[in-house]
């Protein structure tokens, strides 16, 4: 199975092009829909990175005090950003409050659907601009939002939830002892239980999830019909992202 590929982007740990994937009538388009974590610390290489690879449009999933304390670093680019706060969204905002990752991605779904159409929305119009989606971490936020953008355009739900899990081991190492040190200075003590809240992507959380979402809508796409995206919209966003046989 073809898996995504991270891409070494200078000041990036979870940089990541989802083509290749398999779908329903195709394969999704490499250079199209890119999923990262902060892009805080980008420089002039992760600059040039960027642009080299075309990106034209960000979609940033981040809460107002991330974006204010690791504000993107995209001075000189041509792009359009769109801010789309999902509050309470990550694992990292939770300060190892006793939440699961199932129960952060269930409010995801349910309370902020209007956010995840939005997203879609955006992706599906880009047009010839490529698409960074990201978050602080590029795991919880930026995982549901690619994986129901995936999911709506056809690739096989095995597919998107390795794609999912892949990201714990990126994150692995540098990112996620700084962000344990980083939320230790509030006295948040180090647990296992908050390295998987921060840092973790076990594929049940996912499936949990999409276990709600076909529960509640019988599919991923009736799931976004009924939250506000078009029937014409789907269908952009899988001609889009999908390169047919």
């Amino acid at each position: 199975m073809e898996i995504s590929t991270r891409i070494p982007v200078p000041g990036t740990y979870n940089f990541r092009d989802v083509g290749g994937l398999p779908a329903r009538s195709g394969t999704v388009r490499a250079g199209r829909l890119f999923r990262s974590d902060g892009l805080h610390r980008l420089g002039d290489d992760g600059r040039d990175a960027l642009r080299r690879l075309e990106v034209g449009v960000i979609v940033d999933l981040r809460d107002d005090n991330e974006a204010r304390a690791m504000p993107d670093d995209l001075v000189g680019l041509d792009v359009e950003v769109l801010r789309l706060p999902v509050f309470e969204g990550s694992g990292a905002s939770q300060n190892g409050r006793g939440i699961s990752l199932e129960a952060l991605y269930h409010r995801i779904v349910t309370t902020h659907s209007a956010v995840v159409v939005e997203a879609l929305r955006e992706i599906s119009s880009a047009g010839d601009r490529a698409v960074v989606v990201h978050c602080t971490a590029g795991k919880d936020r930026t995982g549901i939002v690619v994986a129901l953008a995936l999911l709506a355009a056809g690739v096989e739900r095995e597919a998107v939830i390795v794609d999912y899990a892949l990201t714990e081991g990126h994150l692995a190492g540098e990112w996620l002892e700084e962000m344990v040190e980083l939320i230790g200075r509030y006295g948040v003590p180090d647990t296992p239980e908050l390295r998987i809240l921060m840092g973790g992507s076990p594929r049940e959380a996912l499936e949990s999830a999409l276990d709600e979402v076909e529960r509640s809508h019988g599919s991923v796409r009736e799931y976004l019909v009924a939250s506000g995206l078009g029937h014409d919209e789907l269908a952009a966003l899988e001609a889009w992202l999908i390169e047919r046989d």
